[in-house]
């Protein structure tokens, strides 16, 4: 396979349309795609290496067992049901190349690495509460995992994410170990060290037998990095991590953060322990950490990172994330020296989503409208596409995102080219659909009413449309409201236009509004008159 950016577009199993690749690891390469047959949900495709060994002979038996750890990631994962978890959601063979993929969800947020990285711990450093929180959390997917005789072996920060909600994922089964499954000795041999230096464990790191204890003292390890900024043991010209994890006594986290409690402390002492049968296991941990994690974290994390914080989930149980202060935008920054959208381009680009939602691929045709805006050159070209996007919302029926931007293009336009513009009132009118869909009676009457009572003469015959749709849902809004006064006020105006814009159909259609009236009359009354 060549650089994995020339796959982009190409189609997995017959499903998965690829969009990006997001990294690469010893098994294979993972990749953001869309799951063509579930309308473009974003989703996340693991394909194994495609090893075509020079020397088959030589190599075949290395291949297999790769594969075989790779359907066992699958299965490991597949079986377990936890919030923790990301959910698997299909695995097989691509059969255009024969390699095995996974499908499984795509997660958005921050990597816990990330977090350690971009904290300033001499001065600002993550709370106590917070650490509890992701620690906390942890242990409740290693105690579930555990339970199916699975240790996951790799415990580290950059197989943690924080997502929104609070909510810590566990990654990468990929090198778990399966016990007492009668599982192929192969995969987990005895004398054979697989994991993370920083974060392995004493009898891991002399290939030892492990056991679920192993992934606590990982915990513990990720745990003494969060607070401080570094494992317990730092590696030397003289002693490396394994040297440190066999005969070195743990340190106390005190002396690097000495408002730490001295529960926590102990516990991390305890997880620590060089024999696995003195430390606790994950469930103890989490019964430990839980009443530090239930307490709010505080101010430290940034506005546009909160709903990250991974206390939310327990002070904040079952409930909507925490409301973001409004935050003042930034004035607008210089354009970007990337290159620009032609005008060719796009009208390329309208073509392809106009196919796309036409097959009800609607979370990729938004991300192709949201690239657009990225590349656009202008405020006028990004507000078109803005407009396109907002218009893809509508169809798929996302009417508060939709109605958010048409508010946003036609504010744009009417300050830009004035309120009579076409565009504007274009804008006005699928705003005020969207309110209307949304149930917001007021708000659609508003909406409605700038589209009817615009001072300009429709200009087309889908501008006249327009214009008498808005009195036609004025008139119901006013009836469900029993707005009498204002339903009259509408009819006469509708009975004026229909005779200004449609006198060649003006009968027909003046037949028509009399049983639109009658129905609204019965909305107007209430029922049983």
């Amino acid at each position: 396979m060549g650089h994995p950016d020339e796959s982009a577009g190409r189609v997995v199993a017959g499903r998965y349309r690829l969009r990006a690749p997001i990294g690469a690891g010893g098994m294979g390469e993972v990749w953001e795609a869309y799951d063509e047959r579930l309308g473009g949900r974003r989703v996340v495709i693991k394909m194994m290496l495609d090893e075509r060994p020079s020397q088959p002979w030589a190599r075949a038996e290395a291949l297999e067992t790769r594969r075989e750890r790779f359907l066992r990631e699958v299965r490991t994962t597949a079986a377990i049901e936890h919030l923790g978890i990301p959910a698997v959601y299909d695995a097989g063979v691509d059969p255009s190349e024969g390699r095995l993929f996974i499908a499984m969800q795509l997660l958005h947020g921050r990597e816990l690495q990330t977090l350690i990285d971009e904290t300033d711990h001499e001065t600002d450093p993550v709370p106590v509460a917070r650490a509890a929180a992701i620690g906390a959390q942890i242990a409740s997917v290693l105690d579930e995992v555990h339970r199916h005789d699975v240790v996951h072996r790799d415990v580290k920060p950059s197989n943690l994410m924080l997502t929104p909600g609070g909510i810590v994922k566990v990654l990468d089964f990929g090198v778990a170990s399966l016990l007492g499954s009668g599982d192929n000795p192969r995969l987990t041999q005895v004398g054979t060290t697989v994991g993370t230096p920083p974060y392995m464990s004493p009898e891991q790191t002399l290939g030892n037998t492990i056991g679920p204890t192993s992934d606590v003292y990982a915990l513990a390890c990720v745990l003494f990095e969060v607070l401080t900024g570094r494992p317990p043991f730092a590696e030397s010209a003289s002693r490396s991590h394994q040297w440190h994890h066999v005969h070195s006594e743990p340190p106390r986290i005190r002396d690097a953060r000495p408002d730490a409690p001295e529960e926590i402390q102990s516990l991390l002492c305890a997880m620590l322990a060089k024999e696995p049968e003195d430390r606790p296991d994950a469930a103890e941990v989490y019964e430990r950490l839980l009443p530090f994690a239930s307490r709010p974290a505080g101010p430290g994390m940034p506005v546009d990172a909160a709903d990250l914080d991974p206390c939310l989930p327990f002070v904040r149980p079952l409930g909507t994330r925490a409301r973001r202060p409004r935050v003042v935008p930034a004035p607008p920054s210089e354009p970007s020296a990337a290159p620009g959208l032609s005008e060719r381009e796009i009208d390329e680009i309208a073509e392809r989503v106009e196919t796309l939602l036409h097959e009800n691929l609607y979370v990729e045709a938004f991300d192709l409208l949201e690239d657009a805006r990225a590349r656009a050159t202008g405020p006028d070209a990004e507000h078109e596409l803005s407009f396109k996007l907002a218009s893809a919302k509508f169809v798929a029926g996302r009417h508060t995102e939709a109605a958010a931007l048409f508010s946003e293009v036609g504010d744009y336009f009417a300050d830009q080219y004035g309120p009579n513009d076409p565009d504007v009132h274009i804008a006005r009118y699928y705003l005020a659909q969207c309110r209307d869909k949304l149930g917001d009676v007021s708000g659609a009457v508003e909406a409605f009413r700038d589209v009817a009572e615009a001072p300009f003469e429709p200009s087309d015959g889908d501008a006249v449309d327009r214009h008498l749709d808005a009195l036609a849902s004025l008139m119901r809004l006013h009836a469900v409201s029993r707005r009498r006064d204002l339903l009259v006020d509408a009819e006469s105006r509708m009975r004026k236009a229909i005779r200004r814009y449609r006198s060649d159909d003006a009968e027909a259609m003046l037949a028509d509004l009399e049983t639109y009236l009658a129905r609204l009359a019965r909305l107007l009354d209430g029922p049983g008159r």
